[in-house]
């Protein structure tokens, strides 16, 4: 099982975005804080497209509390952020987890400090051009299909 974690992700049309490539790619989601979900937001369903039914959608208060939940299910929690102490999407190899929770952005702040501080490790996606980042989007849909070919 692998799972995508929307920490305050603010844009309706980015999770219906993540749910659908979620669906493609065999993944459940996990909406925390403000994140807008499709049972309040007809934003997501409008982008989803029907994707929010299969893709194991599931809502938490707050992310350490879906973090728990993560490790519970002995998944490798992750925060795909880029961080002094981040390591390369490149690099990861399978460990003894069964799977992979990836833990994705607010768009303005990234990811929380105190949700960096809890999880096993800090992920970017290497990059080429003079950006040093993606909309979470684009990123989610790297991560997912990254994370596939590890723990398949």
């Amino acid at each position: 099982m692998n799972v995508v974690i929307l920490e305050n992700i603010r844009s309706a049309y980015n999770v219906g975005n993540i749910i659908r490539t979620a669906d493609a790619l065999w993944w459940q989601v996990r909406l925390t804080w403000y994140s807008p979900s499709p049972e309040d937001t007809q934003k997501v369903i409008k982008t989803s497209l029907g994707a929010e039914i299969n893709v194991g959608l599931k809502q938490f208060g707050h992310t350490p509390e879906a973090i728990e939940f993560a490790k519970e299910q002995k998944l490798l929690v992750i925060a795909a952020e880029i961080s002094k102490d981040s390591i390369s999407l490149e690099t990861m190899k399978k460990d003894m987890h069964t799977g992979v929770a990836v833990i994705f952005w607010n768009e303005v702040d990234g990811v929380l400090e105190s949700t960096m501080k809890v999880v096993d490790h800090i992920v970017h996606i290497p990059m080429k051009g003079i950006k040093e980042s993606l909309n979470v989007g684009q990123s989610s849909a790297i991560f997912m299909r990254a994370c596939n070919q590890i723990y398949s």
